[in-house]
């Protein structure tokens, strides 16, 4: 007789993922890493600039999983680089039919992605599009009235805070936001008295130091700015927003090559960040390098066609090499999809002046002085403009005394305060009139 082996108990679980080996599932693994293998292609086209060909890849990805919103959301986004804005809205539209309970999440992320690209609008238009169905959360509202706030929607920005201001009226992330709408508007006193306050109160707080370091650098004082970007450390100090912040402050301090080296890294961290490839681009033209220069700005370009600041660096690489028409058009180009955007507002005027078009140019410095970026030469130049023209002197005394408060003796400032007083309206006489004489 023929005694049959037992096999011993502790072998049995190694045995049962041998078992489990069986066609279906290897059927399922098989598909799970095609899907896998699809969506990684169209990552990896997507990050080398070849939207059209990534898009086929998720297309592919989303016909192997119908359940799911992942493929979805990636092709809307492939969609959008490509330039195709309805296939991008259908696919969106799918992703959110196919499970309506994502929704919110969707446009959230995508609200965020957009931040991340610099596209403001876009993430505006869908966080606005939460809030007026009552889905918005706390960190939401906030990152709707800052991002209006950038655009210049002040009111609009005042009336998103209302909400947690009612709710919790000495809430420090509001009154930071608060302070940005000030700053914005004008109200730099009422502003910096707040941003000091929050930062007495919590040193740590890192979206008042940074907006602190901004105020800086508008008025002129970059080393302070650059004194409270340093405080920022740690994955607070690669946000997109905060590099652009310190590369502008090391632009300003002439350290172009210092600028470089911390924008190389953030797009590295943001390949698909139009604005920071941009700002690249201008750095590696102010150190001579305007092939690198325009091959940035064409990678910028390749990401958000629309980028405001790639056309205006591509218009700077024109007028360094004096083709000024060129130059121009850029200009106009990037001001006709950001009509705030001060940078190319700056380089305008300058370009309007010197073709003999006063009107155009003071146009131009009213359009930059109303957006809150003039610097104090801008502010000046449109002051002198209005005394030529003997135009708006009101308005021309108000910027020349911002000048005589710096340097009160300054003789420029002087002369054209005093072709400024000249062209005030004189002042009618009050109280009766009396006729002297007799009756005719």
């Amino acid at each position: 007789m023929h005694l049959k082996l037992l096999r011993p108990l502790w072998a049995l679980p190694l045995l049962l993922p041998l078992a489990c080996k069986d066609p279906e599932t290897l059927s399922v693994q098989s598909r799970e890493k095609k899907i896998q293998a699809k969506l990684d292609e169209g990552r990896g086209l997507l990050t080398s600039g070849q939207p059209e060909l990534a898009a086929k890849a998720f297309t592919e990805a989303a016909g192997l999983m119908p359940d799911s919103t992942e493929p979805l959301i990636e092709l809307a986004e492939a969609q959008r680089r490509a330039g195709n804005t309805g296939a991008a809205i259908l696919a969106l539209k799918q992703a959110m039919a196919l499970n309506p309970a994502e929704a919110p999440d969707i446009k959230r992320k995508l609200a965020e992605r957009y931040e991340h690209d610099g596209r403001i609008r876009e993430a505006i238009g869908l966080l606005v599009e939460l809030r007026d169905t009552d889905q918005l959360r706390d960190s939401d509202v906030l990152k709707l009235a800052h991002l209006q706030t950038m655009e210049g929607q002040h009111e609009a920005a005042f009336k998103t805070l209302e909400r947690i201001q009612q709710e919790r009226p000495d809430d420090v992330n509001a009154k930071v936001v608060e302070a940005e709408i000030l700053l914005a508007k004008g109200d730099e006193v009422l502003a910096a008295k707040l941003m000091d306050r929050l930062l007495e109160e919590q040193p740590g707080l890192v979206s008042a130091r940074v907006l602190r370091a901004r105020y800086f650098l508008q008025s002129g004082y970059a080393e302070y700015a650059e004194q409270d970007l340093a405080q920022v450390q740690g994955e607070d100090a690669t946000n997109p927003e905060l590099v652009s912040v310190r590369a502008r402050v090391l632009t300003t301090l002439e350290r172009h090559a210092d600028a470089e080296a911390l924008l190389t890294k953030a797009v590295a961290l943001y390949p698909q960040n139009a604005d920071l490839l941009a700002r690249l681009a201008e750095t590696k033209l102010a150190l001579g390098n305007k092939t690198e220069a325009l091959s940035k700005v064409e990678q910028a370009l390749r990401v958000q066609p629309d980028s405001a600041r790639a056309l205006y660096v591509r218009g700077r690489v024109h007028e360094s090499q004096g083709d000024l028409k060129r130059a121009k058009e850029d200009f106009g180009y990037a001001l006709n999809g950001n009509p705030r955007f001060a940078p190319a507002l700056s380089r305008m005027w300058r370009l309007q002046q010197q073709a003999g078009e006063r009107e155009e140019a003071m146009a131009t410095l009213e359009r930059l002085v109303g957006v809150g970026e003039a610097s104090l030469e801008e502010k000046v130049a449109l002051a002198d403009l209005y005394a030529q023209t003997r135009m708006k002197p009101e308005q021309g005394l108000k910027l020349i005394g911002e000048a005589l408060k710096q340097d009160a003796t300054n003789i420029q400032y002087l002369d054209i305060q005093k072709e400024l007083k000249k062209a005030l309206p004189r002042k009618k006489a009050s109280g009766p009139i009396i006729i002297r004489g007799g009756r005719r």
